[in-house]
C-alpha cells in the first residue's frame, strides 16, 4: 500500500468520528500522530532494507507483530503514565492499520501469501522483497508523484498548523 492510503486508512475513520461526535476536525496534535504512527513501519524498514542491506524485506522488523507489539503496549502504557492513553491507544491503533494494509491479502490467501511469514519474523523466517529498491516501488509518472505529495502535504500541513495555533492563538494568520 502506498504511503497516502495508509494515511487514509487511518485518517478517515478518525476525521468522520470526530466530525458526527465532535462537530469540528480532528486536532493538529491527532494528525500528526496519524501521520508518523501510519508511515512508521515502512520508515524502518524500507531504509533498512533497500539502502542499508541489513534486513531482506522492507516488511520484515517494524512490521511483524512479534516486535511491534510488545513496543506498541509500552508506547501506551508511557502515554497513559503521561496523561495521555488517548493518544497512545490511537498511535497504537494508527500503527497496526499499517500492518493491516500491508497484510490484509492474508484473509484471501491465508499463509500462501508470500510475505505471511514476515508479519510473525523472528519466529518464522522472512521472505526477501522481489524488488528491494525505492525506484521498483515509485509512481508510475511525476503527475501521480505531485498528487499524493501535495495530498500528503496538505495533510501534515494542517496538523502542523492547528498544533501551533492551538498553543499560541493570538499569533498572526
Amino acid at each position: 500500500m502506498l504511503p497516502l492510503g495508509h494515511l487514509a486508512v487511518a485518517l478517515l475513520p478518525v476525521t468522520l468520528y470526530t466530525l458526527v461526535r465532535k462537530r469540528r476536525l480532528p486536532t493538529g496534535t491527532v494528525v500528526v500522530l496519524l501521520v508518523l504512527a501510519t508511515q512508521l513501519p515502512d520508515l524502518i524498514d524500507k531504509p533498512l532494507a533497500w539502502t542499508f542491506h541489513v534486513l531482506p524485506s522492507g516488511r520484515m522488523f517494524a512490521h511483524s507483530l512479534v516486535v511491534s507489539l510488545p513496543v506498541l503496549a509500552g508506547v501506551t502504557v508511557l502515554a497513559h503514565r503521561r496523561g495521555e492513553g488517548r493518544l497512545g491507544l490511537l498511535f497504537s491503533a494508527a500503527y497496526l492499520s499499517h500492518l493491516a494494509g500491508d497484510f490484509y491479502p492474508i484473509l484471501f490467501r491465508g499463509t500462501d501469501y508470500y510475505f505471511f511469514p514476515n508479519l510473525f519474523w523472528p519466529l518464522l523466517a522472512a521472505n526477501p522483497d522481489r524488488a528491494p529498491s525505492f525506484a521498483a516501488h515509485g509512481p508510475e509518472s511525476a503527475l501521480s508523484l505531485f498528487v499524493w505529495v501535495a495530498a500528503f502535504g496538505c495533510v501534515t500541513c494542517y496538523g502542523i498548523v492547528s498544533m501551533y495555533r492551538r498553543r499560541h492563538p493570538a499569533a498572526p494568520v
